[in-house]
C-alpha cells in the first residue's frame, strides 16, 4: 500500500477533518479492480481488431464467439463487484456510500493542503466544481449520491443478469445478457468516476487508472 494511502487519518496537527483511512483502502481496491477491467477491454479490442475473433455477430448485436462470451461474462462480473452493497466488500458503491454519509471528512482545506499561488487557486476551483458546487467548504453529499445513482442506473441490467445467470442459477430468470454497448458504457463511467474520486482523495498525486476512451469525470 502506498505510503500516502492514509494521508488524513483525522489526527493531523492543524485539526482539519481528514478522510478516514478506510476510504483510501476502498479507493486502492477499486483502482486495482477497475484497472484490470480496462486492461482486459484493451486486450480484447486489440485481439478483435487483429482478427483473433472473426465470427459474425448475432442479430441482437452480441458477438457469439467463444472468446467474446468469456470476455463479456468476466467484464459483467467485474462490474457487478463494483456495485456490490454488502458491507464486507470493497466496492465503488461502498466508497460512495461512505463519502455521502460523512461528507465533512473531505474538507476543502485538507484538499488544498500546502498548495500556494496559482496551484492553490486551480485546486480550489476544481474542488468546488467537482465536490462542492454550493460552497459548503467540504464535500456536498449530493455529489457522491448522484454519482452512485448514475452508476447504479447504468449497471442495473448488468447486475441483474449476473445475479440470475452467473452468481446464481435462478430457476425463473427474466434478464437477458447485456449487449456489448452496455458493458462499455458501464466501464466508461467507472473509469470516469475513478478519475474523479482519485483526484478528490489524492490531489497531491493526481494518479488514477485511466482508459484512453473514458469520458471526462462527471461534475
Amino acid at each position: 500500500m502506498p505510503a500516502d494511502a492514509f494521508r488524513g487519518d483525522n489526527d493531523d496537527d492543524a485539526g482539519l477533518r481528514c478522510p478516514p483511512a478506510d476510504w483510501f483502502v476502498l479507493l486502492e481496491r477499486v483502482t486495482v479492480e477497475i484497472a484490470a477491467l480496462l486492461d482486459n477491454r484493451r486486450t480484447w479490442r486489440d485481439m478483435h481488431a487483429r482478427g483473433a475473433a472473426l465470427e459474425s455477430e448475432a442479430p441482437a448485436g452480441t458477438d457469439t464467439s467463444w472468446l467474446a462470451q468469456l470476455y463479456y461474462r468476466d467484464a459483467a462480473l467485474g462490474i457487478r463487484r463494483m456495485v456490490d452493497g454488502d458491507r464486507r466488500t470493497g466496492s465503488f458503491k461502498r466508497l460512495l456510500q461512505k463519502m455521502a454519509e460523512e461528507p465533512k471528512f473531505l474538507d476543502e482545506e485538507w484538499f488544498l493542503g500546502g498548495s500556494t499561488g496559482a496551484r492553490r487557486a486551480d485546486l480550489a476551483a476544481a474542488f468546488r466544481e467537482q465536490a462542492d458546487p454550493l460552497r459548503f467548504g467540504h464535500l456536498n453529499p449530493a455529489v457522491p449520491r448522484a454519482d452512485l445513482a448514475a452508476l447504479s442506473g447504468r449497471t442495473a441490467g448488468i447486475k441483474c443478469w449476473v445475479d440470475q445467470h452467473i452468481t446464481h442459477a435462478q430457476l425463473d430468470p427474466h434478464s437477458t445478457q447485456p449487449p456489448p454497448s452496455d458493458i462499455d458504457a458501464a466501464l466508461d463511467l467507472l473509469a470516469a468516476l475513478l478519475g474523479k474520486y482519485t483526484f478528490l482523495l489524492r490531489p497531491d498525486t493526481q494518479t488514477a487508472a485511466s482508459d484512453e476512451e473514458a469520458p471526462a469525470p462527471p461534475s
